[in-house]
């Protein structure tokens, strides 16, 4: 059910965040941080039948990773529209484990990843509470500039853990922790963010609804990630 409670809130900003397509490191099942895999084309056939068949919002502007899988998800799901690159959206620095596969990289530090542990790091990488933090500057940024600009209606194309590094961060919601775990391709969510509580009292996301409304959502566990690693 749609949250209304901010009203006509003149500092209201509406943000609709989306997961790029599906790319060929997701259907081998690699650990796809920093490296500039491309969609697939089962995800370009994915993204189009999506647009084709369910509303996507209308939106001021476009913020997106600069991986090229998010830049060219946004072309098929805004097109027509210049993107803005934001470098702090970039997925997990998953360091030394960099493009592996996931059947590689079984032991205790990928467990504590998988039940997202803050203090959770990767050699050479990035721990998930820093890709947290980062994740929270960029939408600080997105938010500062929405606010000086009388913008009130945004898209954010990103990645799987910076989207849940954002959500574990600042959403409200009534739904089950688990239906955010992994945003599945092409898909995200519409929320509600309070831009002068942002920086004067706190930062949060009033959860609205699920991306695009009426598509079945498929399951974290029914993803080739996460698949392949129970099939091992």
């Amino acid at each position: 059910m749609e949250n209304n409670s901010k009203g006509d809130n003149m500092a209201e900003l509406r943000v609709y965040f989306f997961r790029h397509g599906l790319t060929y490191g997701n259907v081998e099942a690699r650990m796809c941080g920093r490296t500039d895999t491309l969609v697939c084309r089962q995800g370009w056939e994915d993204l189009y039948k999506l647009k084709e068949t369910y509303a996507y919002p209308e939106v001021e502007r476009v913020y997106v990773s600069p991986a090229i899988r998010c830049r060219e998800t946004a072309s098929v799901l805004f097109p027509g529209m210049t993107p803005k690159i934001c470098e702090n959206f970039w997925e997990m620095d998953f360091g030394t484990w960099e493009n592996m596969p996931v059947d590689c990289t079984q032991n205790e530090g990928f467990e504590k990843w998988l039940n997202q542990d803050p203090d959770c790091g990767f050699p050479e990488g990035e721990s998930i509470l820093e890709c947290r933090f980062r994740a929270m500057a960029a939408m600080t940024r997105v938010i500062k500039e929405c606010r000086e600009e009388g913008i009130k209606k945004v898209a954010v194309v990103a990645h799987g853990e910076v989207l849940g590094c954002l959500m574990a961060m600042a959403l409200v919601t009534e739904e089950p922790e688990s239906a955010f775990t992994l945003t599945p391709n092409g898909m995200g969510y519409e929320v509600i963010v309070d831009m002068d509580d942002w920086f004067l009292k706190e930062q949060k996301f009033h959860f609205v609804k699920f991306l695009p409304e009426g598509a079945k959502r498929p399951k974290a566990e029914d993803s080739p990630f996460f698949s392949k690693n129970e099939e091992d």
